[in-house]
């Protein structure tokens, strides 16, 4: 049964606070809530919600496929939990986490994250600073792939190039052919060719493709004599 006034045990709830009560509802120096085993939980006249005070700050790439990473932020009022929005403008995103990663959509847009600090008291948001994604474009080759012309190629010998350095957005997938006398070399396909006995005093070099979402582009490489 009910205590009203709290003296004594109380079965379901003592309004005021004293006593031992299922829920203390007042209780004796600002009760927030509901006590635990009989006891009241105290918390004190002055306890309040979380209050931010250094706001959450996002971090990472910004291509599509990079993942980024929100701070908490620095709160007063002890938070014993956080939770996070992702937002895109307006728009939510994401999902309850402190990272989010990038997809197309986000391209050429403005990133937030709302982060909630939560205490026994409330909970109080507090948005991060804005993070500009890049726009999306079509492979652009900043590093052609070069043979080492110097190298005494043999038959035998493993050839492969350096270099080879792509931009784009979304990031590029590479793809290798290699060539003999400017005719592909069927099933050559990977990014290093082992020499044969018909390469001798051939000219050998390789033409790397890169592909995104927004188009396509080739580079091939230096020619070099094979011994």
């Amino acid at each position: 049964m009910a205590n009203s006034n709290g003296w004594g045990d109380g079965a379901a709830n003592n309004t005021i606070g004293w006593g031992q009560g299922a829920n203390n509802v007042i209780g004796w120096g600002s009760v927030y809530a509901v006590s635990s085993a009989g006891r009241t939980d105290i918390i004190g006249a002055s306890a309040t919600a979380p209050v931010n005070t250094v706001a959450p700050v996002i971090s990472g790439g910004n291509y599509v496929g990079d993942v980024l990473t929100t701070t908490d932020g620095t709160w007063s009022g002890s938070p014993t939990s956080y939770s996070y929005q992702w937002k895109r403008g307006a728009t939510n995103i994401g999902t309850n986490a402190n990272t989010y990663t990038l997809v197309s959509a986000d391209a050429n847009t403005n990133i937030t994250c709302v982060v909630t600090a939560t205490n026994a008291i409330g909970s109080t948001n507090a948005t991060s600073n804005i993070f500009t994604t890049s726009a999306l474009f079509a492979p652009v080759n900043t590093y052609p792939p070069s043979i080492d012309g110097f190298i005494f190629w043999v038959a035998g010998d493993t050839i492969s190039f350096t270099g080879n350095t792509w931009d784009g957005n979304p990031v590029p997938t590479l793809t290798y052919q290699w060539f003999r006398n400017n005719s592909g070399i069927t099933g050559e396909t990977n990014n290093t060719y082992l020499l044969d006995l018909v390469d001798i005093g051939q000219l050998i070099n390789v033409k790397c493709t890169a592909t995104n979402s927004q188009g396509t582009a080739f580079e091939p490489s230096n020619l070099v004599t094979i011994n």
